[in-house]
């Protein structure tokens, strides 16, 4: 999943969102000395971020849907399922959350503000990026998906093709949307079983 889901399958607990974002940063034990100064609640984000990366990658209706994508897509199936699904949890927010999504997201900003001082240096370059462009909020929109596979294309050129991505969910969204509603649920109750046994 990307960045949205996984603040919100953080459930608001300040720690959890600071180590969901360290989830792409942290690599190796926690135990590990250079992740000794992360607190156990941090690194309790952190783990959930793993968790909630491996139940994508192993449910059946995450690799269905990703098998239904065009080939053109195959070397990166997963990054553009993840956008998906952000987007339609974005759109569809109020189904999922009592808060808007517009409060969801300050309060998320501000926690990482408030952490800042923790982040490895590229973590939280990307919070003030995500910050100023209001990723977690323009997710909903059509023109802004198209925008951001234009831009991962043209910044990282391992991901050249995906630029398309957009002009493909938009011709089929109900076809994906499908796999997110199917999709979704059973995330949300996996990690409320894994931060309930941990």
């Amino acid at each position: 999943m990307n960045y949205l889901a996984h603040f919100y399958l953080s459930f608001e607990q300040e720690p959890l969102i600071v180590g969901n974002l360290l989830g792409d940063f942290v690599r190796g034990r926690l135990d590990h000395p250079r992740n000794q100064h992360y607190n156990a609640a941090i690194k309790q984000g952190i783990l959930l971020h793993r968790h909630i990366d491996f139940f994508t990658d192993t449910h059946p209706t995450g690799q269905e849907c990703r098998k239904v994508l065009p080939a053109r897509f195959s070397k990166f199936r997963g990054v553009v399922t993840d956008m998906y699904f952000d987007y339609f949890l974005a759109k569809y927010f109020r189904d999922y959350s009592t808060f808007p999504l517009h409060e969801f997201t300050v309060y998320v900003y501000g926690v990482l503000d408030k952490n800042r001082r923790v982040l490895p240096p590229e973590a939280a370059s990307l919070a003030e990026t995500m910050k100023k462009y209001d990723w977690l909020y323009n997710y909903q929109f059509e023109e802004r998906m198209i925008r951001s596979f234009v831009g991962m294309s043209q910044r990282f050129p391992f991901l050249k093709g995906i630029e398309t991505a957009g002009e493909e969910l938009f011709a089929n969204e109900e076809v994906y949307a499908d796999y997110f509603r199917t999709f979704f649920p059973d995330l949300i109750h996996s990690c409320e079983d894994f931060l309930g046994s941990n």
